[in-house]
């Protein structure tokens, strides 16, 4: 009996992982990807202009990640990641003001609530609000909190002035990609669920300690090609076939048919949208209006010195446009030369994305004297400077959104969907991306 073959389009981390999976439920996956890597957004690339390999952006995981773990260990990259023991974060607030965070090694939620609640800069009204905050938080149905932004469910809890500027904006932004007045209360609810309310080991973060395409990309090309995929790289999906309310096969780019029993889409929502425009009731077999989904996009900037800044820890960067700083791991060669590289990132850049790179450079400048007291070029010695922006990184997380996310199965009983902005229950994070393709690839008959 042949193996069924299963045609999975986009080789982002969805595919990859629904891949992985179709392999366990004895499928032959074949996996499209339109560029000439695999990853998606989660890539690596060489900049020529500054003789660099950079990342695509900043990704960091949680130890809390577990599906995404589980997708590393099987693509035998799972060691490239250096994980906290527990959660530690530096925030400045200012030149001279900072707070060292760090969870404690207790049960949750105390383990996180704890330190804050003793250690933080807060106000009178900030520790009043924490206090009450474990018993109101679980007060709240999930239903009220799918019809809440961040902004309105805080204001329910109550009065806390430095709270939402010291860590309910930047954990918003970072997680959600979107602004406290857009993003959903619901998302943000998980996140603190899984990311922050599991064990102490759970919270910590994840740095990635090669690029990106080290991790994603390049172990997962070549595990699915020593377990028997096809992967094909430039070659991207034109549209579907559809027969007697079934899909039968793939359309490419370069005119050729691939017949398959099932088809994975595995894209981010503007290419699944060029698909439903060339296939004949797609879009209603979606069930979803996906053209309403809005993109939200961050810059990185990647940057290296002569001399260090006085990190500690990843850094959030309190009422800054530039919400976080985090190291680059050092290659031999950079180390040899002592060379310090920095990420530096704008989440929701919404305004930002339209400046220049002369105003991005000199919005960096200026938040580097603000809050380190050190200019890049005079003091830090900038030895290179590489400005990325990822106009769609992510949807914009609203309660809107939640209305819109499509399951991972459709109105055809062998198209299924994939990648992080699919229903999984979480927000469009890596973490999101591996479950779909997991669950796409668990509706498949097998």
């Amino acid at each position: 009996m042949n193996t069924p073959a299963v045609v999975i389009v986009g080789g982002g981390i969805a595919g990859i992982s629904a891949a992985v999976h179709a392999l366990e439920r004895g499928w032959h996956p074949i996996l499209l990807e339109r560029t000439a890597w695999l990853g998606g957004r989660a890539r690596s690339v060489y900049a020529r202009d500054i003789g660099r390999t950079i990342d695509n952006g900043q990704h960091v995981l949680s130890a809390g990640y577990r599906e995404t773990r589980r997708l590393l260990q099987r693509l035998g990259s799972a060691d490239l990641v250096r994980y906290q023991e527990r959660l530690e974060i530096e925030f400045r607030l200012g030149l001279r003001r900072r707070f060292h965070f760090r969870s404690w090694l207790l049960p949750p939620p105390l383990h996180f609530w704890l330190p804050l609640l003793l250690k933080a800069p807060l106000t009178a009204g900030d520790r009043k609000f924490l206090w009450r905050w474990p018993l109101w938080r679980r007060s709240i149905s999930p239903a009220t909190l799918k019809h809440l932004t961040v902004k309105e469910w805080l204001k329910e809890g109550g009065s806390a002035p430095l709270l939402p500027r010291l860590l309910w904006e930047p954990l918003t932004r970072a997680t959600l990609n979107t602004t406290m007045e857009q993003a959903s209360a619901y998302l943000l609810d998980q996140v603190l669920r899984q990311a922050f309310l599991g064990t102490a080991r759970e919270c910590g973060l994840g740095l990635p300690a090669v690029p990106l395409g080290k991790l994603f990309g390049e172990p997962g090309g070549r595990f699915l090609k020593q377990q028997g995929a096809t992967v094909r790289l430039r070659t991207g999906a034109a549209g579907l076939a559809l027969e007697q309310g079934r899909v039968t096969g793939v359309h490419t780019g370069e005119g050729e048919w691939i017949p398959a029993e099932a088809v994975i889409l595995a894209l981010p929502p503007e290419a699944l949208r060029r698909i439903c425009g060339t296939t004949a009731g797609l879009a209603e077999a979606l069930g979803r209006p996906v053209e309403r989904l809005v993109a939200s996009p961050i810059i990185t900037f990647h940057f290296w010195l002569r001399r260090p800044l006085p990190l500690t820890a990843p850094t959030a960067l309190i009422d800054s446009p530039v919400q976080w700083i985090f190291e680059i791991p050092s290659g031999e060669h950079l180390a040899a030369d002592r060379i310090y590289g920095y990420t530096a990132v704008i989440s929701a850049a919404g305004e930002e994305v339209e400046f220049s790179r002369e105003q991005l450079q000199d919005l960096l400048e200026r938040e580097i004297y603000g809050f380190f007291g050190k200019r890049l070029s005079e003091d830090l010695g900038l030895q290179a400077l590489k400005i990325v922006k990822e106009k769609a990184a992510t949807v914009l997380q609203s309660p809107e959104f939640l209305d819109i996310r499509p399951p991972v199965t459709t109105g055809i009983p062998n198209l299924f969907l994939a990648g992080d902005w699919i229903d999984t229950g979480l927000p469009a994070t890596i973490e999101s991306a591996a479950l779909s393709g997991r669950l796409a690839a668990e509706r498949l008959p097998g």
